[in-house]
């Protein structure tokens, strides 16, 4: 059975700690990939959508006034069998993983 986990991580520091654990743990450095987001910069039309949104409720009514965190990186771990899917997971959690 191949599959793939993929978990999103708040910050780089996060991931590539759960990176060098799952290396520890005997999954092979091909089988696990860093990935970083690009948070970039909100476009005109991005921003205006927002202001729109925002403009439409009231303040802290639907908590739109404190935007959520976007994620950092995204690790991606190759698996074969359910032991490994429990040991990757279990690791994945350790270091704050959420699923992507």
């Amino acid at each position: 059975m191949s599959d793939t986990i993929h978990r999103n991580f708040k910050t780089i520091e996060d991931a590539e700690a759960a990176r060098t654990a799952l290396l520890d743990a005997g999954f092979h450095a091909s089988a696990v990939q860093l990935n970083l987001h690009n948070a970039g910069t909100p476009g005109t039309t991005e921003r205006a959508v927002e202001n729109i949104m925002d403009s439409l409720t009231p303040d802290d009514a639907d908590d739109t006034d404190h935007p959520a965190a976007r994620p950092a990186a995204l690790l991606t771990v190759d698996i074969d069998t359910d032991v490994h899917r429990e040991k990757a997971t279990t690791i994945l959690l350790r270091y704050g993983g959420v699923e992507a």
